[in-house]
């Protein structure tokens, strides 16, 4: 014991509010499961494998440390019978706790300064008070991953106020409620967990039974009911052990809500029934938490039954990935990129250097979480051969990116959601996330060379010539991560079949279920690559520029090792809502792009002038090369929709350029912005809409100052960046090693801004060969629209291709090569 009380100093006991990381290893994905289980240090509540402990202290110093060892193993419960001692029928989905009991081992280990090792019994009378009292609170905690999981799910929510909260009878109080859980009981069952208090009565009742029977006792739903056939309307309960001085679970049972609601008197309403709720502490678990676990617990692979016959595979690149509800977008995205050997030779490090070197808060370190990720899929830590009669949802082998999904999604309104995404649109969220992150590690935790997302950027070039007259052009080039190809139905092969079906049967109702006589399979539209290319480059007429007509037209100026292809399947119907075109598309595993190649200003061409702005300061001229440039195409179809035309521009800078249908979503969420019609914010150093450094944004200083960048570096970056927070931040990033020569460059108007924009760069800064390029791999989508259904990947590899459907992986026999959203292309002279 001397040992551990050698080690108390500095541990505490975790509030509700702090982050205990106690369901997966910062550093691998290790859980209580995994055979030596999870050690969390009790100073900084992060969770670690047993082969990590040693890093971790190798971290912290030396010092050694005081660990709560988790060890978790499943025991799997005596299933019901059905009638006559049959098995009872199985659902398609079910709860993992239904079919499995876990049982929960705690032991104390000490690791001493030298390094010696010693491992004590917990709970035990020996153990020092504060040690025990730690530990209890470590395991009562709600955990890091349910906490982000109870916050997606309350973000996801839009929790009214409840239209009876300002009239809400409440009865003369002739009972006060208790502040001990140990009293609250319900009035019909006697249960004692899940309790809710009606607010005008004071009935404590149980919760709302569900309809396989889980949930509570449906006391206090029973009780609203039975008054209301005697004319009372008593709708408001509160759920008791949720009370704090922040709030509470308030639930209506009035037939017109019959939701969580807003009641904004209910600090008053408790008051009544004698319940401070200043001095109330949360004893049980909020909807939204009992939502988190339910999320947790849930195994949503069997809910698609695809691919039962399939040869299953495991082993290092053939490791699946747990669905934590609606993540299949993003686990088939970073199967697609984190199996190129590009990112196995930046991010697995056997020697741990990567993650050794990550900061104390390494759960926030998007190049560990990478390294961390990149380990888990392609080593054999979880991968074992997978064998006959092997359960595919042992915990031990799951690679379940909770930590990982926390922040890449942080501060992004739709990726920090729990609602499905656009696999696209977080392919290149991801890759911008991990360029910025990787600005700072290149040379130092990582090795040097260019950052990750640079093997799939390219440059376009795109040509305006005028309509009429001297026939002049203008050449500019737009820097790209992804190649959209434009599917439409007039380009079908067979449209002569399908709009004859269509004629006879009407056009197919993806809602309606197919029932038996109904009419025969609609034939699906068959559009070749090549019609979708031969759009892509044709001219684009009817441009207003400059005072004249012009038509564009655009061409790959560079071939990158990787080429992203986007089959864009996807639009916005006449009513405005997302769609999806169900055609085949087939696809080659041999692709040449070099038609597309374009070829720069030919002799005898006129150029437009420079605008007289322009020719007067070079810099500024500088700056709007290098500055994002509202891609005029999308401008045009904004416009054509009454939007105004620097709306429609802030909406094409704000989504890159990526589509008009993305910039017209962005326009209508931020329609409402005091500036949506203002100018979009100057590029470069002078003029514009960033005179000075008093203009900077407030919010966008301070944040970029908590970045550890000075105010003046921070107020000067955002002044070249026209007061865009994340080019500023690109900038400040790409200038770290001399940040006061940069900004002197900016003032003597030397550099325009914004390191990373959409635009600009010259063509030295892209990888170029020829374009010739052979498949890798793919991301299908199933559903009507990205904003639902299912993702999945196909890779194809040395002996064959396999699909990893979420934690599934196996052999697929024949790849649906013409249905696919995504697809991955290399070069074939890398």
């Amino acid at each position: 014991m001397e040992t551990v009380r050698a080690l108390m100093s500095g541990i505490k006991e975790p509030q509700h509010y702090d982050k205990v990381y106690k369901d997966e290893c910062v550093f691998t994905f290790d859980t209580p499961f995994s055979p030596q289980g999870l050690f969390v240090n009790l100073k900084t509540w992060y969770g670690f494998g047993a082969d990590v402990v040693d890093l971790d202290v190798k971290r912290n110093g030396g010092a050694g440390g005081l660990y709560l060892q988790q060890r978790f193993h499943r025991k799997e419960k005596e299933q019901p019978k059905g009638e006559g001692g049959a098995e009872a029928p199985k659902t398609v989905g079910m709860l993992l706790e239904d079919k499995w009991e876990v049982v929960k081992e705690y032991a104390l280990l000490a690791v001493s300064p030298s390094g010696a090792k010693e491992t004590l019994p917990y709970p035990s009378e020996d153990l020092p008070m504060l040690v025990s009292t730690v530990c209890e609170a470590v395991i009562a905690h709600q955990g890091a991953r349910s906490m982000e999981e109870t916050t997606r799910y309350e973000a996801d929510q839009d929790i009214k106020e409840s239209k009876y909260f300002k009239d809400l009878v409440q009865l003369p109080a002739t009972k006060k409620i208790s502040p001990n859980p140990k009293d609250w009981r319900c009035e019909i069952s006697g249960d004692t967990q899940n309790l809710w208090l009606n607010l005008s009565d004071g009935f404590i009742g149980g919760g709302r039974k569900f309809f396989d029977g889980s949930g509570g006792s449906n006391g206090a739903l029973d009780h609203f009911n039975a008054e209301k056939e005697k004319g009372n309307f008593y709708p408001l309960v509160v759920k008791l052990g949720t009370i704090t001085a922040q709030g509470a679970d308030v639930f209506s049972y009035a037939p017109d809500e019959d939701d969580l609601v807003k009641d904004p008197l209910l600090a008053q309403h408790l008051q009544h029934w004698g319940i401070d709720s200043m001095r109330m502490e949360k004893t049980d678990k909020s909807m939204a938490e009992m939502e988190a676990d339910f999320n947790l617990s849930y195994d949503f692979s069997r809910i698609c039954e695809s691919g039962e016959e399939l040869v299953r595979l495991r082993g290092p690149g053939l490791v699946g990935l747990k669905n934590l509800g609606n993540s299949c977008y993003m686990n088939s995205t970073v199967q697609l990129l984190l199996a190129l050997p590009e990112a196995k030779r930046r991010y697995l490090d056997a020697d741990w250097q990567i993650r050794m070197k990550a900061p104390s808060d390494a759960a926030t370190d998007l190049v560990a979480q990478v390294a961390k990720l990149t380990n888990g899929l392609n080593t054999d830590r979880y991968a074992p051969p997978w064998k006959e009669g092997d359960d595919e949802d042992d915990p031990r082998c799951l690679v379940s990116p909770g930590m990982f999904r926390v922040l890449i999604g942080k501060n992004h309104p739709e990726f920090s959601s729990g609602r499905q995404q656009d696999a696209g649109e977080f392919l290149q969220h991801f890759l911008e996330q991990l360029s910025r992150a990787e600005r700072t590690a290149l040379g130092s935790r990582l090795e040097e060379g260019s950052p990750f997302a640079s093997l799939f950027e390219f440059s376009v070039e795109e040509r305006l010539e005028e309509a009429g007259g001297a026939k002049r052009v203008k050449y500019s080039r737009q820097r790209s991560t992804m190649l959209g190809v434009p599917v439409k139905l007039d380009d079908a092969e067979n449209l002569e079949d399908v709009m004859a079906y269509r004629s006879a049967h009407g056009e197919k109702d993806a809602k309606k279920p197919k029932t038996e006589g109904d009419a025969p399979e609609e034939p699906k539209p068959i559009i070749q690559l090549s019609a979708g290319l031969a759009r892509l480059a044709a001219p684009e007429d009817g441009i207003p520029f400059r005072g004249v007509t012009v038509s564009k037209t655009s061409r790959l100026a560079t071939m990158p090792k990787y080429m992203l292809v986007q089959v864009q399947r996807y639009y916005l119907d006449e009513k405005w809502i997302p769609s999806k075109l169900d055609c085949k598309v087939p696809m080659p595993e041999k692709l040449s792009l070099e038609h597309l190649r374009g070829r720069g200003k030919q002799e005898g061409e006129a150029e437009f002038k420079e605008d007289a702005d322009a020719a007067a300061s070079p810099a500024s001229a500088v700056a709007a090369q290098e500055a994002p440039q509202a891609d005029e195409m999308i401008v045009v179809q904004l416009l054509s929709l009454g939007i105004g035309e620097n709306a429609a521009r802030r909406a094409a800078l704000a989504v890159q350029n990526a589509s008009a249908e993305a910039a017209t979503g962005w326009f209508f969420e931020h329609s409402e912005d005091p500036d949506i019609n203002n100018p979009p914010a100057a590029p470069g150093g002078g003029g514009g809409a960033t005179g000075g450094d008093d203009d900077a944004d407030p919010s966008a200083v301070a944040m970029l100052s908590d970045m550890g960048f000075g105010a003046a570096h921070v107020k000067a970056a955002l002044k070249a960046c026209g007061n865009n927070a994340e080019r500023a931040a690109d900038w400040l990033f790409s200038h770290v090693d001399d940040l006061d020569g940069a900004v002197a460059a900016l003032s003597a108007g030397g550099g325009g801004g914004g390191g990373g924009g959409a635009a600009g760069g010259a063509e030295a800064s892209f990888d170029d060969g020829r374009g010739e390029y052979s498949l890798v791999g793919f991301v299908s989508h199933i559903g009507r629209h990205t904003g639902c259904g299912h993702y999945v990947c196909h890779m194809k590899r040395d002996d064959g291709w396999v699909i990893l459907n979420d934690q599934k992986v196996a052999k697929s026999e024949s790849p649906p090569l013409e249905l696919g959203y995504l697809y991955l292309y290399r070069r074939d002279d890398v």
